[in-house]
């Protein structure tokens, strides 16, 4: 298993997508909006980031499929 941080837009696309593909058979999922997701950690719309900052990662498998993602948010 890989753990990649998201550092360009491409990896924040694939940090949205990757459980649109994991829940894609779920019935009961319900997929949040986009930019709902982006807004958490973007700076002007998050008043949060006033006092501190956050992380994501992407999870990727040996067959190169992203299986999850984590995201951190901590105070400074």
């Amino acid at each position: 298993m890989q753990i990649i941080e998201v550092t360009t837009p491409a990896l924040e696309k694939e940090f949205i997508w990757v459980n649109v593909n994991l829940y894609a058979a779920d019935p009961n999922y319900i997929r949040p909006l986009d930019n709902d997701i982006l807004e958490v950690f973007d700076a002007k719309k998050n008043k949060l980031f006033n006092s501190g900052k956050a992380k994501r990662w992407l999870l990727k498998d040996s067959s190169g499929k992203y299986i999850g993602r984590i995201a951190a948010f901590f105070n400074s």
